[in-house]
């Protein structure tokens, strides 16, 4: 199970069925275990490297999360692409439902990059490879629920790293009656704790008057509606909403399906956001 704890005021995250390590300021610090020979790890970190890790993620791993590395099954991630290497292990070991190891490659993930990296260049890849694709015999429906599970369970662990001001303004995120996709709700609660904002997280199925009310009575400055399913009733919900919402709180529409809305989101005077890096872009205070 991942762990996220705070460490000197920084941030770690702990696969607790292995010797704890932390991220802080970018590097790893390993806890217990006796120094290699200069030699010896030499020898490992060109092993690593071999197998298409960087020198310098594969240098600030723990002794014990190196000796894993060289025993896991070996890959040919695209060199140019240092992320291949989590997302490829991952993959491999969902196809065969082996959760254990599918979970460590994120805890890896997690010790190697930065968070926001690490949920635009991993996370979200993944999501979008094995649950949004759909493209394979090889990752069918319980290959999809069990990725499903762990990334949310990874987004989860990451977001109460993040404890805002009570005065930061107040986003407020929600997918209406008819979408049920929470996981672009959870990435999107994610990269604007690490913004500073303060979250209200509604989840999938709220009915738009709800939402509306849930806006009036926080203070939401934003409303972020995630569209990643199509349904029937969107376009009537949209201008329900449009109605309904307190004129002091902005709307921000994202998600796959959201761009099939972009005459009703300028009729409203609404931001259509494309992708992940626009949507962090506008989260930018």
């Amino acid at each position: 199970m991942l762990l996220a704890r705070q460490l000197d005021g920084e941030f770690a995250v702990v696969n607790t069925r292995r010797k704890a390590f932390g991220v802080a300021g970018g590097c790893v610090l390993a806890i217990g275990g006796n120094e290699l020979d200069q030699r010896q790890k030499q020898r490992r970190l060109r092993q690593a490297v071999e197998q298409g890790f960087g020198i310098g993620q594969a240098a600030r791993l723990s002794e014990s999360e190196l000796d894993e590395l060289l025993g896991s099954p070996r890959v040919s991630p695209d060199p140019s692409d240092p992320y291949e290497a989590v997302r490829s292990k991952f993959i491999e070991a969902i196809k065969i439902l082996d959760v254990a190891t599918a979970e460590r490659e994120l805890a890896r993930g997690a010790t190697l990059f930065n968070v926001r990296d690490f949920v635009k260049r991993i996370v979200v890849p993944i999501h979008v490879r094995v649950v949004s694709a759909r493209d394979g015999a090889d990752l069918g429906f319980v290959q999809q629920r069990a990725t499903l599970w762990l990334l949310r369970n990874t987004l989860s662990s990451l977001i109460r790293l993040y404890s805002n001001s009570e005065s930061a303004d107040l986003l407020l995120l929600a997918t209406p009656s008819g979408g049920c996709d929470e996981f672009g709700l959870q990435v999107a609660a994610l990269l604007a704790a690490m913004r500073g904002w303060r979250v209200v997280f509604l989840g999938e199925e709220v009915p738009v008057r709800e939402i509306a009310n849930a806006a009036g009575l926080t203070g939401a400055r934003v409303l972020a509606i995630n569209f990643d399913t199509a349904y029937a009733r969107a376009a009537e919900d949209l201008a329900t909403l449009s109605r309904l919402v307190p004129t002091f709180t902005r709307v921000w529409i994202y998600g796959a399906e959201a761009p099939k809305h972009r005459s009703s989101i300028d009729e409203f005077g609404w931001v259509l956001i494309q992708d992940i890096d626009g949507l962090d872009e506008r989260l930018k205070r």
